[in-house]
């Protein structure tokens, strides 16, 4: 019942802790821009211009229009991108309402009517309102044809930018006859002869009838000429799928219009792609280009693609250009990068080979004094006399701190075999390695500070994990030990023999300390003020209280194995709820570790693969504001998920 009551207050403690952790995932990413849904591809005619292009006062201006961008696209800073020479430079963009007359390319359009027989009436009526709407509605620059169907196709009139004529053509179509589709669309193709865009408009109620053309034949031509086909389908038996293919085919589009005012409305979308847009653009000039020839490129991002367009310009020497010096980019950053990437790798490598060739005699003495062997004989090692300078000036630093003790004794409970004026090198050595590691990836003073920040904790956190992997293996082992030691005392020897038993036949981790232990009291030291010291040093709380229970048996009296043995049972007992525990936890502790690690990592995947996303959070003050708060935020979420999951036996 008891481990019932236990196990639903565990999940209720990982529940809020999990719910909490959501709102802090929330706060991390709430300021990120979300990943805009990718647009549709571009139009195969999509076609960039740039025109009125003036220089002066260390500025350029000029008009950008972009063709056959889907309806409704404004041209603005997000979307164009300028460089001189292949020099991105800053733009000021204003969406201009009319093209200028030389920011669009030659345009030409030839509308392809059907005029059989199934048209006659009010159908053909309102195709003739809507073709003369389409006309008023299109750009005054672009030409406009007509090409009427029925038996065979007929050019009515050539391409014109005279909207009168186009209007009295449509005024004088009759309907009669078949349908000779196909045909009209190649006789259209013939009359797009002159350069720039060109288009095709078709409209149609019902299927080809009289074409000697193939659908294949007139979607090659098509291909080959680089020309855009649009249809309307009007009526409800207007569906053509070779027109679909024709249209697809060439980066156009098919609409279907059911009534008059569906027809409109097809003709004034259609009308509207043909429309450019158009922008007025103003950058500065870098200094070092002025007064020189330059390329100016344009980009416009468009679907997953950007057209580009190129015009030489020649660039003014205003009088603000010319008083702005142009520094050189330093090259001594590189040279110090090179320089202390050597550097380092030869202090590492020379710190490497100090610690493990030119170690004193002392420590391996002691460890055989700990195992009770004689110590082979050792050479001396003459040591570096520039190594020998730095041990003796960190030594130095270390005792004007009066850190040493704390150092050494942190060292100890790591297991780690150096003094600490060594372990102090050590750090920085690796903190050095990581600075100019960083240097190479980021700007070069960032990279540094940042490098060696990560390095000297880094350091820091091996050697706390080493002490606590230490120490968790020493209690883990220590009843097992004991239980050696009893044995041996009930075998009628004394104390201090049976700790000798243990060093001699038990496992490493226990036995090697109590080796220690037993060490001490051979160069005069007390037995159990030496077993409290490996207590410290292990962070054992289990063998303290052995040692106080060994004190109180002394001075009470009692059966030193007996006492033993109850304490051996008693951490058997909690070592077995200990590990009970941690499985009971185990899914807790892993939510933890999840919900604690995903907003790190996703956030280090969208800045390396969409950063662009996450600039706003520290480039403006909102999104650092908001970024502080998360980070906060976060920080208390791990901290109560680690308070939640933590149960002490």
């Amino acid at each position: 019942m008891k481990r019932c009551s236990f196990a639903r207050a565990l999940f209720a403690r990982v529940l809020f802790a999990r719910v909490l952790f959501a709102a802090v995932l929330a706060a991390v990413f709430i300021g990120a821009p979300t990943a805009p849904t990718a647009p549709a591809a571009a139009d195969p005619a999509s076609q960039v211009s740039i025109s009125d292009v003036q220089a002066g006062d260390g500025e350029l201006r000029f008009t950008v229009a972009a063709q056959g961008l889907p309806p409704g696209t404004v041209l603005d800073g997000n979307r164009l991108v300028v460089d001189l020479d292949g020099t991105p430079v800053r733009a000021t963009v204003v969406p201009a309402p009319e093209p200028s007359p030389t920011a669009a390319p030659e345009r030409s359009v030839v509308l392809v009517l059907d005029t059989s027989g199934s048209m006659e009436g009010t159908r053909l009526v309102s195709a003739k309102e809507a073709a003369v709407g389409y006309a008023e509605a299109l750009p005054a620059d672009v030409r406009l044809g007509l090409v009427s169907v029925s038996e065979k196709p007929v050019s009515v009139l050539a391409p014109t930018t005279d909207r009168a004529a186009f209007r009295a053509a449509v005024d004088g179509l009759r309907a009669a006859g078949g349908t000779a589709l196909y045909d009209g669309v190649q006789q259209a193709l013939g009359l797009l002869t002159g350069p720039g865009e060109r288009r095709i408009v078709v409209l149609s109620d019902g299927a080809d009838t009289n074409s000697v053309a193939t659908p294949a034949a007139v979607g090659g031509q098509l291909a080959a000429a680089n020309v855009t086909l649009d249809g309307i389908a009007y009526g409800p038996d207007a569906h053509s799928p070779a027109m679909n293919n024709l249209a697809a085919g060439t980066g156009g589009r098919m609409v279907a219009a059911g009534d008059a005012a569906a027809l409109r409305a097809a003709f004034a979308g259609i009308a509207a792609a043909t429309r450019p847009a158009v922008a007025a653009v103003t950058v500065t000039v870098p200094g070092r280009l002025a007064g020189a020839a330059a390329t100016l490129r344009v980009g416009v991002k468009t679907g997953g693609a950007t057209l580009t367009a190129d015009t030489p310009v020649r660039l003014a020497a205003g009088p603000a250009l010319a008083a702005v010096p142009v520094p050189a980019t330093p090259r001594w950053p590189l040279y110090v990068a090179v320089g202390g990437v050597g550097a380092g790798t030869l202090l590492a490598a020379s710190i490497a080979m100090y610690l493990l060739v030119g170690r004193s005699a002392v420590r391996s003495r002691l460890r055989q004094l700990e195992r009770f062997g004689a110590a082979p004989a050792q050479s001396a090692r003459e040591e570096s006399s520039v190594l020998r300078a730095a041990v003796s000036a960190s030594e130095q630093v270390i005792a004007r701190r009066g850190n040493a003790a704390r150092i050494e004794f942190d060292l100890d409970r790591a297991g780690i075999d150096l003094r600490p004026a060594e372990w102090i090198l050590v750090r920085l050595g690796v903190a050095l390695l990581a600075g100019l590691f960083f240097a190479l990836l980021l700007p070069w003073l960032v990279g540094l500070l940042l490098g060696g920040l990560v390095g000297w904790l880094a350091t820091g956190v091996y050697r706390r994990l080493r002490a606590s992997r230490r120490a968790r293996r020493f209690n883990d082992e220590l009843p097992e030990a004991l239980q050696l030691v009893v044995s041996a005392l009930r075998s009628g020897f004394s104390f201090p023999q049976a700790i000798g038993a243990l060093v001699s036949e038990g496992d490493e981790a226990v036995a090697g300390e109590f080796g220690r232990a037993l060490a001490e009291t051979r160069l005069g030291g007390d037995l159990e003020d030496a077993l409290l010291r490996t207590a410290e040093r292990n962070a054992s709380n289990d063998l303290a209280w052995l040692v106080m229970a060994i004190r109180v048996q002394r001075e009470v009296g009692g059966t030193l194995s007996e006492v033993l043995e109850t304490a051996v049972e008693t951490m058997r007992e909690r070592a077995r709820l200990r590990r009970h525990v941690r499985a009971l936890s185990a899914e807790g502790r892993l939510s933890a570790w999840v919900l604690g690690a995903m907003p790190v990592a996703l956030a280090a995947f969208m800045f390396a693969t969409r950063g662009e996303y996450l600039r706003p959070l520290y480039t403006t003050p909102l999104g650092v504001m908001m970024l502080v708060v998360a980070v906060v935020m976060m920080g208390v979420g791990v901290f109560w998920m680690t308070r939640v999951i933590k149960v002490e036996v």
